[in-house]
């Protein structure tokens, strides 16, 4: 102890110039670090400004405007696809208010019952649990979606604004993947300033979610202490389970029956092959353009009485689709 003491003195010179070293080398490098993003935003900044990606810019004028026009058609589908039920759970739940007057310090209350959602049903346990093992069935039956023609047709809508909304985003997506792909940058740029290029490119990205409706099953203990759920996603593909879950309660004719459960992903999928993957009228395909956006459009429409039949069936591209709207042509 004594010789480490006697020896701190010789030491100390050493151990500052060993902190004084780690100082310059932290504040050196935090300034090495400023210039070089300096540097890097300088260089960005004169290379969107060159002629060499000036050029690139209008020689895809055409694509990104294409883009652009998909990205608006996009925010006009209705994204919000919640089937709309004759009897609303928890309609009149504020007429009343709830309070919890345990005393003795209890500890209640861990989890709340949700009742001011009409997605949300307070059930017991074993409705909970048998609702995940049948979610078509319990779904049906405790959020009212009754077995009818009114039904049938409003869930066949959800299912074209689903099918729509993920078509195009899907499109978008690869669109503007190629537009990436087509634009020769420097790497820093795609690796640094990827969100710089876009907006410098003029492509207007949609800040767009699909937003699939969710039912939850929710069980609360009435000490509070204990609580479960069951949630099911209404997608594309729910929803078509729906239509046939339906079908089967309804005493429809084999014809009518037929009729409506082809109404699917692999029907929307079938007419486009059929159809060559052309637009019905204006000849557009995928054939000279493979990023081509097609829609199945219902030649009478619904509101008109059509049908989801084969017959009734053709594909268009998303701008004569939009032209037609829910005229028969």
């Amino acid at each position: 102890m004594l010789v480490c003491l006697a020896l701190l003195p010789s030491l100390l010179p050493f151990l500052w110039n060993q902190f004084l070293g780690l100082i310059i080398t932290v504040i050196g490098t935090f300034i090495f670090c400023i210039i070089y993003i300096k540097i890097r935003n300088l260089m960005k900044n004169l290379y969107f400004n060159s002629p060499d990606f000036l050029e690139q810019k209008n020689n895809i004028t055409s694509t990104i405007k294409e883009f652009n026009d998909i990205a608006e058609y996009a925010k006009s589908i209705p994204n919000n696809n919640c089937f709309k039920a004759k009897k609303v759970i928890g309609e009149h739940i504020h007429l009343a208010s709830f309070e919890n007057t345990s005393r003795y310090n209890y500890r209640r209350d861990r989890n709340i019952r949700t009742y001011n959602n009409d997605k949300v049903y307070p059930a017991s346990l074993y409705i909970v649990k048998r609702s995940s093992e049948e979610p078509i069935k319990y779904l049906c039956k405790y959020f009212d979606i009754e077995a009818s023609e009114e039904s049938l047709k409003q869930l066949e809508e959800i299912s074209e604004n689903i099918s729509r909304i993920e078509n195009t985003l899907g499109n978008l997506k690869n669109r503007l993947e190629n537009i990436k792909n087509n634009v020769q940058v420097p790497k820093y740029i795609i690796k640094y300033y990827e969100q710089d290029l876009i907006q410098h490119l003029e492509v207007n990205v949609p800040d767009i979610n699909i937003e699939y409706t969710r039912y939850v099953f929710e069980y609360v203990s009435n000490s509070g202490n204990s609580s479960q759920r069951t949630t099911i996603t209404f997608n594309n593909e729910t929803v078509e389970a729906v239509c046939q879950y339906l079908l089967e309660q309804i005493q429809y004719n084999k014809s009518i029956q037929a009729q409506r459960s082809l109404m699917t992903n692999r029907l929307r999928n079938y007419i486009k092959e059929r159809d060559n993957y052309t637009c019905q009228i204006c000849g557009a395909s995928t054939k000279e353009q493979s990023l081509l956006l097609l829609e199945i459009d219902h030649i009478i429409p619904i509101s008109k009485g059509g049908l989801s039949t084969r017959d009734n069936l053709q594909t268009l591209c998303w701008k004569c689709n939009r032209s037609k709207s829910n005229k028969i042509l």
